[in-house]
């Protein structure tokens, strides 16, 4: 992918990663696309609703156990076992003490929202952090050594079981406890798999050095993850108490969807680039073209996709879960407006924890989370609605700070970088016409109403790729032919 950036062996082995990262996160996408498929029949928004409130108390919570340290294990140039077991044991010790927290505030949590629901899963669903504590190491020691494969496999079997596992549940009517229990069992799994496929064990060892050394990069990196999950997230808070649970719920199916594809990119994009720029982080030529060449090729991806998800959004909704939930079509509309520099933000971000500037990090994610929130105080003016159009702000206000500063490790500019995805943009809205005049124009079943304009649009983007050689399209076809050719072989 950064052929002329690196060295063979290291081009590789980024090559695998991407692929492989792509089939575990575009598989997880078709799992999840089943999952909710079926799930948002059988369950009602009031379900989506309870799990969408309770979002910000386990995800801030998981930042906690999963984030800082372990990306510290990645940027290290050769963490030791010492380090390994030392970053082990302390997540544990996160784990269950934060899980004894959420267990005797859930009652409080309940009242506040005036759910008593709320108490019994928040005690449940939060086991999940122990859980995810005994896997961390171990997934890490595979991303820093670039062993994709094993990672996409152990994280897809994980989530075709946990999907079974809510999708039985919730057709003998457990309600919510399908979802709790869906979360259970792809962490149980994935920690399970973890340990039989990775060799490492931790050992009765805790260093205090181990620990200030990697605290030194990654506390500020922890800090940068906590602050981004809790503005990241404080939207549903507001939501869940201000408005009804069935608004928490459209608002959180919403964000389920347009989070599939968002997600999935950018966690490509940080599970390969993060340890490939690590490994550039002294040439600042090399990375600099390796950032380029992933954000351009990232994009000539995402801003189709995010627009061709605005133009068929009413069919799909209705296709994949029912009438019942066209009301949050609008806001999976907005918030696919955020997901077009979702790619950009997460690749500036990701460069600059590579090169070890976690302090930088820590130090304008205040600025951009500070500007956050007062965004979307303002938007509670104008609803749920403005509430989102605050959020994307945000998202663009967060996309120009982290190119600004990226851009001083790599000498890729925001004006370069803006300039640089522009064509995609054009494309992109151009095949988007064409879309939503076949929609306008044509009176199908609401089945062709999707699947028409998707064809229309694809084949109008590759078209026109073609027709104007962006160089992203060859880039594409010579990643995918030769495994397309040992497949035929």
């Amino acid at each position: 992918m950064f052929k002329q950036f690196m060295s063979s062996s290291l081009k590789q082995q980024t090559i695998s990663g991407v692929l492989w990262s792509v089939i575990q996160k575009f598989g997880t996408m078709g799992v999840a696309f089943v999952s909710n498929f079926v799930l948002a029949r059988l369950l009602s928004p009031d379900d989506y609703g309870c799990i969408g409130i309770l979002a910000i108390f386990i995800i801030v919570a998981n930042t906690f156990v999963v984030g800082g340290f372990a990306g510290a294990l990645v940027q290290k140039k050769e963490p030791t076992h010492e380090d390994y077991s030392t970053v082990f044991y302390w997540n544990m010790i996160v784990a269950v003490l934060l899980y004894v927290a959420l267990y005797f505030s859930a009652g409080c949590v309940a009242r506040f929202y005036k759910i008593p629901l709320l108490q019994p899963v928040l005690r449940v669903q939060g086991i999940v952090l122990i859980i995810n504590a005994l896997s961390v190491v171990q997934l890490n020691k595979l991303r820093k050594e670039l062993k994709f494969k094993r990672m996409s496999i152990v994280q897809l079997i994980a989530a075709v079981l946990s999907v079974v596992v809510a999708v039985a549940m919730a057709y003998w009517g457990y309600g919510v406890w399908s979802l709790v229990v869906q979360q259970l069992v792809v962490s149980l799994v994935t920690a399970v798999l973890l340990w039989h496929v990775s060799s490492w064990r931790p050992t009765l060892c805790f260093s205090s050095k181990s620990f200030k050394e990697l605290f030194a990069y990654g506390g500020f990196l922890l800090f940068s993850d906590l602050l981004n999950s809790v503005c990241e997230n404080i939207q549903g808070l507001i939501i869940g108490r201000r408005y009804s649970v069935a608004d928490m719920g459209f608002y959180s199916q919403a964000r389920k969807m347009e989070e599939i594809p968002t997600i999935t990119i950018s966690h490509v994009v940080a599970t390969v680039t993060f340890p490939v720029f690590a490994e550039l982080q002294n040439d600042k030529e090399r990375l600099y073209g390796a950032v380029r060449r992933s954000l351009r090729l990232m994009n000539f991806v995402n801003f189709p996709l995010m627009i061709l998800l605005m133009v068929v959004a009413e069919p799909l909704f209705v296709v994949l879960f029912s009438e019942k939930w066209l009301e949050s079509v609008p806001y999976f509309r907005i918030l696919c407006v955020a997901g077009l520099v979702n790619c950009l933000q997460s690749v500036n971000y990701q460069v600059t924890a590579a090169v070890g500037r976690s302090r930088v990090l820590f130090q304008w994610n205040i600025v951009k989370r500070v500007v956050g929130l007062i965004l979307i105080f303002v938007g509670m003016l104008w609803g749920v609605e403005g509430i989102l159009w605050a959020v994307v702000a945000g998202f663009y206000f967060t996309f120009v700070v982290n190119a600004v500063v990226a851009s001083s490790s790599t000498g890729y500019s925001l004006f370069r970088q803006v300039k640089d995805f522009v064509p995609f943009l054009i494309l992109s809205v151009v095949a988007a016409v064409l879309s939503w005049l076949v929609l306008y124009v044509c009176d199908f079943s609401i089945l062709f109403m999707l699947l028409l304009p998707t064809v229309v649009y694809v084949g109008g983007y590759l078209f026109f790729a073609w027709t104007f050689k962006l160089p992203e399209l060859d880039e594409c076809v010579k990643i995918i032919r030769p495994y397309i050719n040992r497949k035929n072989k």
